[in-house]
């Protein structure tokens, strides 16, 4: 990754406050007849002189919803826990949306919250404008500030492709720039359209981290999709050890490794969040996998929850995985099977000193459990369990009817239902 513009990413989003006064999907700014006097309109801003800047701020605003979301989505997956004596947070552990009361925290809480939805609405309002903005320009335009437009199409679409990403599989529903109820598969079909976008763009400006990520990024909603011939076509163009990582810092919360923010040794780690009690003492095939590292603190927190820190993140600063190499085997693993899939599960067991896995007699499922089963391992705490859980129907933990230790019981909603923030505020939607 490129880093050098990690601190004007942080800057453009906190000084021009691109993040507040253009939250796509919610209406709710509309009722304000003044802006406030901190915050400057975007529409101002987009001009061929900021375009970098702009593609920056797209880029720390995705870098705090996805953070947020990875979170998140880890209570409601189990691969988390809340640690809390906040009864407002209890709702997500126990996976029940059903309380218009908990809407507050993953509707229109901040991403330093563990909000999701306006976060993400917001990166996505951010990447969209500037390519919008981007595709309307010419080379000219922009050559005089020295930018490659080709290079920032490429960027500002490959994390538009990630939001929608993200929205597809997190969310039961969406809405997009005040449009009617859209369904997870009409969202993930901007992505890969998002994604064919910056995949042309890196190939013309020769960004080989942005096109790689792109091509993950295009596997995976193909594949959510069911084409599964698109999906493969991308994995396999995936070149080994390529990681595309999300800048983090331990200067300002909001660009926190949200993750080790919740739940990370002190004293710079949180301690709102525990590792999952499926994960405690995880074991792949019998195995202690050193991928899900864990470990027990020997403490109790003031709600009554045994606390354990996730060792996959060690610092404020620590990167979040965001496309990789390991996924792109993961989708050709899944969507051939037989012995292609077997030797890429062998690889995987090599590379972390795991036993070779006895493959004789093993029927298709039996190849595709071990395949969904080192997803869990290989992509632990990076945003993608909640939504396996959901395509291969798996049980959820604890099992939905089962009680939860702080009150009430776990429920079995599998995905985020849209707010009612934006229910009420679009009228595109009844």
């Amino acid at each position: 990754m490129n880093t050098k513009h990690a601190h004007r990413r942080w800057l453009v989003a906190a000084v021009l406050g691109l993040t507040v006064t253009a939250t796509a999907g919610c209406d709710v700014h509309k009722l304000l007849q003044v802006d406030p006097v901190d915050r400057v309109p975007a529409e101002g801003l987009t001009t061929p002189a900021n375009a970098e800047l702009l593609v920056n701020g797209a880029i720390a605003d995705f870098s705090c919803a996805y953070g947020a979301y990875v979170a998140l989505s880890g209570v409601v997956a189990g691969e988390l826990t809340d640690a809390t004596q906040t009864a407002a947070r209890w709702p997500a552990d126990r996976r029940d949306f059903s309380q218009e009361s908990y809407q507050a925290q993953y509707a229109t809480y901040g991403c330093t919250g563990l909000g999701v939805y306006i976060p993400l609405s917001t990166a996505r309002w951010s990447a969209e404008n500037i390519l919008n903005a981007l595709q309307g320009w010419t080379d000219a335009d922009l050559s005089d500030y020295g930018f490659d437009r080709q290079d920032l199409i490429a960027q500002a679409a490959l994390y538009a492709g990630y939001t929608y990403v993200v929205m597809g599989e997190g969310f039961c529903s969406m809405a997009i720039d005040l449009s009617a109820e859209m369904t997870p598969a009409q969202v993930l079909a901007l992505a890969v359209e998002r994604f064919t976008t910056a995949i042309t763009a890196a190939q013309s400006a020769g960004n080989t981290p942005v096109l790689n990520a792109a091509r993950v990024g295009l596997a995976r909603a193909s594949l959510d999709l069911g084409q599964a011939a698109n999906a493969l076509a991308a994995a396999q163009q995936v070149p080994a050890g390529f990681d595309f990582e999300i800048e983090t810092s331990g200067d300002f919360s909001v660009r926190n490794n949200r993750v080790f923010a919740q739940n990370g040794e002190p004293p710079l780690g949180g301690t709102a969040l525990s590792v999952g009690e499926a994960y405690w003492h995880y074991l792949h095939y019998g195995e202690a996998d050193p991928r899900v590292a864990v470990s027990d603190s020997i403490r109790i927190n003031s709600d009554g929850t045994p606390l354990y820190y996730q060792h996959k993140y060690m610092a404020l600063d620590d990167p979040l995985r965001l496309a990789s190499y390991d996924e792109a085997q993961l989708i050709i693993a899944e969507i051939q099977g037989g012995t292609t899939a077997e030797g890429i599960i062998d690889a995987f067991h090599t590379a972390a000193g795991l036993s070779a896995v006895d493959w004789t007699g093993a029927t298709a499922q039996d190849i595709l459990d071990h395949v969904v089963e080192e997803r869990r391992a290989v992509l632990w705490l990076e945003g993608r369990r909640l939504y396996d859980i959901n395509r291969f129907n798996l049980t959820m933990e604890p099992a939905a009817g089962t009680p939860y230790r702080k009150g009430l019981t776990y429920s079995d909603y599998r995905c985020f239902p849209l707010p009612d923030v934006e229910i009420r505020n679009n009228p595109n939607i009844s």
